[in-house]
């Protein structure tokens, strides 16, 4: 009873009875998924590593509602940053912001990890578990891969470090040593939140690879800034976009974060230009939803109006983009998508209530072991 007011596990069931009885549309004006360079595998991956995003989300406030869980800090509303993860290459160096989970998850989708071993790490996550072979314990932390690195900042840290590694690629060519990414071609990506962009880090990082462009070497560095127009519990006021226009000289690109198509065409298109011209670029992802509050303990009422607050929750970026999947083929029913998503969140529902509860159970013999001693 108690936990069926939690307004995620709310959200979850109209979404769940949506696929069920095929009430969803596609947003009118958003491209096409296929004709914006997308396969259909491609799609299906997106709307996988969508899923499995919003769900393990809610199973991780409710480990927290029941004792058990300890990371609460939401990705839900930027769902479609999956088709971020479809614009690199495995090789491509890349750091995350804490809220880009889905592109984490399409990146190992992508890379054949199976579904059970990708949630089992997301799970062990939410445990903040020194136990954690991805994370050590440490939170607010993506990755896994071998040419992911852990972000464990939830501001911009990993900005300049991220201009390091496109710098330190081309030298290594330069000097004929061995390429540390499997090649000088590769693209070092750093994402971030637009509260960050006031960050000295991010200004420190965004000026080192502005500079570095300046004085002709190559620092093939694509920063991508997702915009919620909040930063906790601070406003945007718009502020990111008056910046990247006024403060930014790299090339920009843009795109509409509940659009998947436009999405992943501009990840494409902003990709590709820094791995051809080797010099600096950022990717700016608009209108985007903090859908359930910045983390469990968030009180939101204290900062934001109750229309606000329903507005975000009610936002639902999966809906449009599993109506256009079917529209255009990508899936062949309702029953299908519905199918789909029950197997996820019943993967996710397993590994993370196992994980946490296994963990706890490590903690307390661990306590009656010390008090036995």
């Amino acid at each position: 009873e108690e936990l069926s007011k939690l307004v995620e596990v709310q959200q979850f069931e109209i979404f769940r009875q949506q696929l069920r009885a095929g009430s969803l549309v596609s947003a009118p004006g958003h491209a096409g998924l296929l004709e914006s360079g997308m396969e259909p595998e491609m799609v299906r991956l997106c709307v996988d590593a969508g899923m499995a995003t919003f769900a393990t989300h809610v199973e991780s406030r409710i480990a927290s509602q029941l004792g058990y869980g300890f990371y609460t800090i939401g990705p839900c509303g930027e769902e479609n940053m999956a088709a971020l993860a479809l614009a690199l290459t495995p090789q491509d160096p890349l750091a995350l912001h804490y809220r880009h989970l889905s592109t984490q998850l399409a990146r190992q989708l992508a890379s054949g990890r199976p579904l059970e071993e990708i949630l089992l790490d997301r799970a062990r996550g939410y445990t903040c578990s020194v136990k954690d072979p991805v994370t050590g314990g440490v939170h607010c932390s993506l990755g896994g891969g071998a040419s992911d690195f852990i972000v464990t900042s939830t501001l911009a840290s990993q900005a300049p470090a991220a201009v390091g590694r496109a710098l330190g690629s081309q030298l290594a060519a330069t000097e004929g040593l061995k390429a540390p990414f499997g090649s000088s071609r590769c693209v070092s990506v750093v994402s971030l939140g637009d509260g960050s962009a006031n960050n000295g880090h991010f200004l420190s990082a965004v000026n080192l690879a502005e500079y570095a462009a300046h004085r002709g070497f190559k620092c093939p560095v694509l920063f991508v800034v997702s915009d919620n127009d909040i930063c906790i519990s601070l406003r945007g006021n718009g502020w990111l976009q008056q910046f990247l226009q006024n403060r930014v000289g790299m090339p920009r690109f843009e795109a509409d974060g509940n659009d998947l198509g436009a999405l992943y065409k501009a990840s494409s298109a902003a990709a590709s230009e820094v791995r051809r011209f080797k010099r600096p670029a950022i990717l700016a992802v608009s209108n985007l939803k903090r859908r359930f509050g910045h983390a469990a303990t968030d009180r939101q009422d204290a900062y934001l109006s109750s229309e606000e607050i329903e507005s975000a929750v009610e936002h639902n970026p999966l809906e449009a983009v599993c109506a256009r999947a079917l529209e255009e083929g990508v899936f062949g029913s309702w029953d299908e998508l519905a199918e789909r998503f029950e197997h996820i969140s019943n993967v996710a529902r397993v590994l993370v209530l196992s994980t946490v509860i296994f963990i706890l159970s490590l903690l307390v013999v661990y306590c009656l072991s010390v008090l036995v001693c």
